[in-house]
């Protein structure tokens, strides 16, 4: 199906979140998010890729702002 979830964030607020199907996928979003932004305030340009059980969450942050998406591993 590719691309299962995904969440746009600024620092830890999320602005907006989608899961075409049931699972926790917003609850392990939220716990990247919370890493990804703990100890820094600045909001440096990046690009991250984190695997959790058969799924990866592709992380871009821009801006101040942070684009996360969850996929199928097989999706890539």
């Amino acid at each position: 199906m590719g691309i299962l979830y995904g969440m746009v964030a600024r620092g830890q607020i999320v602005l907006a979140e989608f899961s075409a199907t049931q699972s926790n996928a917003s609850v392990v979003a939220k716990q990247i998010l919370n890493k990804i932004n703990q100890g820094t305030e600045n909001y440096n340009d990046s690009n991250l890729s984190f695997s959790h059980d058969r799924y990866v969450f592709h992380v871009r942050r821009n801006d101040g702002l942070t684009v996360l998406c969850m996929a199928e591993e097989a999706f890539g």
